[in-house]
């Protein structure tokens, strides 16, 4: 990926942003969960594709949301979840299109000792904003993270969504990264 300064980078936790309590009510979850209770009293249970357990995981209106999100503020996705443990990019790239997203993932962050999410985070900026952006991390502002969970440093708390395990993803959410990014109320 060349040098592109106008670019904004998401970085995305999954569990309680695409997946969340409002998502296992939604006849989506509970049509894969019926055919998985199905399929376990037979031989066939096997025969369920790895593709389709994420695709039950991940809630099909809030894919749509992030997808409009990406495409009105020109961003790409850095998988900060620890969805992204063994697998590669383009691993989590065929798992989010085959569940409907039309973002682009063009990284994720690594593991840390700390175990610290924000910390990642940083450290997935050091490593990439002279490459990218052609500045340094500290001069990079023109990123958002969504995520449930609140393990972010102090120095991220203005680029920081925070969603909840009951709602996830919400138009809410989406709007504010929005206006974060363009400066503009709609």
């Amino acid at each position: 990926m060349k040098k592109n300064k106008k670019l904004n980078i998401i970085f995305l936790d999954v569990d309680g942003v695409f997946n969340c309590q409002l998502h296992y009510e939604t006849k989506q979850f509970m049509d894969y969960r019926d055919a998985k209770k199905k399929l376990r009293k037979s031989v066939k249970a096997k025969l369920i594709e790895k593709l389709d357990y994420y695709k039950s995981q991940i809630c099909s209106d809030r894919i749509k949301m992030m997808n409009q999100l990406c495409k009105d503020t020109n961003s790409k996705v850095v998988i900060s979840s620890t969805w992204r443990s063994g697998k590669t990019i383009e691993e989590l790239q065929e798992m989010f299109n085959y569940c409907g997203a039309t973002f682009e993932i063009i990284s994720k962050t690594g593991h840390d000792g700390s175990r610290v999410r924000g910390v990642e985070i940083k450290q997935w900026l050091d490593a990439n904003c002279m490459e990218l952006f052609g500045i340094h991390s500290f001069d990079f502002y023109r990123y958002a993270i969504i995520d449930d969970d609140n393990d972010m440093l102090i120095g991220q708390q203005d680029h920081f969504f925070q969603t909840d395990s009951y709602s996830g993803l919400t138009p809410t959410t989406c709007y504010n990264i929005k206006r974060f990014f363009t400066h503009k109320t709609f």
